[in-house]
Order: structure tokens, then C-alpha cells, then sequence
């Protein structure tokens, strides 16, 4: 498995990952209908200053995974990085790819992100979630009841995680 910074070009692939683990798969917010090529355009194009964004590709260079987080745009939060997001292919899940790819994606903003000081992420209120998120050193900050509404209609509570970068640096700026 190799991981690396996602591309512009990634964006069919990536929207197809999406798309495909959304199949049955519960704690992904955005819907089918909402994931567009368009919207992963959008993501992909954003400026390094504005997202983190990394995926996971197997042994033949096919992308098997995605993860990334993103600023809001606001200058007050201009030091955290909101809606951490890991995707990955329903034939990949089990195997390691989510967990590779958290660590990379952590160790990505602690040696390369001096300017971000929290990640952020909201995960369905599941012990085996928060367990996994709590290994990798997310720290739980709070649950929003009925925060998720699932497609039959019914709810789903979240919790509230956070990481917070060691090597954070408010002087420093930018991507190195």
C-alpha cells in the first residue's frame, strides 16, 4: 500500500470510493445523490493552505482509500482543520487502509502543519468507533443527540473528537 497527497486528477476515482462505500455503510453524512464529481473537484482544488487530503492506493496504483479535513475559511479557525472524513472501498475495509491512513494523515500535520493546532471530527456514537479514534490519540469532546439523520429516517447520536497537534506552532504559517 502506498499513501500519498491526493491529486486533482484523483477526482473520478476518489468519487467512486465514495460513492461506493456509501453502499450500506452507516456514518458517512454525505449522501449519494451529493457526491459529484463536482464536489470532489471542489475539494481536490482547494489550496494546500486550505485542506489536508491524502489517499491510499493498493499494490496496481488503484486508490482503495481517502481521507482529509479542511479549514472553514474563518480567520478565528484558522487553526483547526473541521470534518475529518475517511472513506474506504467496502473490498479494502478491515485491512488496515483506515488506520494506515489516519496515522499518515496525523503524522502529515504534525511534521508538515505547524499552523494547525486541532482536527476535528464527528463519528456515530458506536464504542468500537470512539475506541478506534481514542487509539490513534483523539480525545472525546462531547455528543450531539440525533445529530445524523439516517436515509429510513431515524437518528443517529455523534461524538465529538478531536486531535490536538503537538509540533503546533501559531508563528508559523502554511504548509513546508
Amino acid at each position: 500500500m502506498n499513501i500519498r497527497k491526493t491529486r486533482k486528477n484523483d477526482r473520478i476515482e476518489v468519487a467512486g470510493i465514495y460513492r461506493t462505500a456509501w453502499q450500506g455503510t452507516e456514518g458517512i453524512a454525505r449522501r449519494p445523490n451529493e457526491i459529484t464529481e463536482t464536489y470532489i473537484f471542489s475539494l481536490l482544488n482547494k489550496n494546500d493552505s486550505q485542506i489536508v487530503s491524502l489517499v491510499a492506493e493498493d499494490d496496481k496504483g488503484e486508490i482503495v482509500g481517502v481521507i482529509h479535513a479542511l479549514k472553514d475559511g474563518l480567520e478565528s479557525h484558522d487553526h483547526l482543520l473541521s470534518d475529518l472524513t475517511i472513506i474506504v472501498h467496502p473490498d479494502h475495509q478491515k485491512t488496515g487502509v483506515a488506520k494506515a491512513l489516519g496515522w499518515a494523515f496525523l503524522q502529515h500535520i504534525s511534521e508538515n502543519r505547524p499552523d494547525i493546532l486541532r482536527v476535528e471530527m464527528h463519528t456515530p456514537d458506536h464504542d468500537y468507533r470512539v475506541k478506534a479514534f481514542q487509539s490513534g490519540g483523539f480525545e472525546v469532546e462531547g455528543k450531539l443527540n440525533r445529530r445524523l439523520r439516517n436515509p429510513d429516517g431515524s437518528f443517529q447520536d455523534v461524538v465529538v473528537m478531536t486531535w490536538i497537534n503537538p509540533n503546533f506552532n501559531p508563528k508559523l504559517k502554511g504548509s513546508k
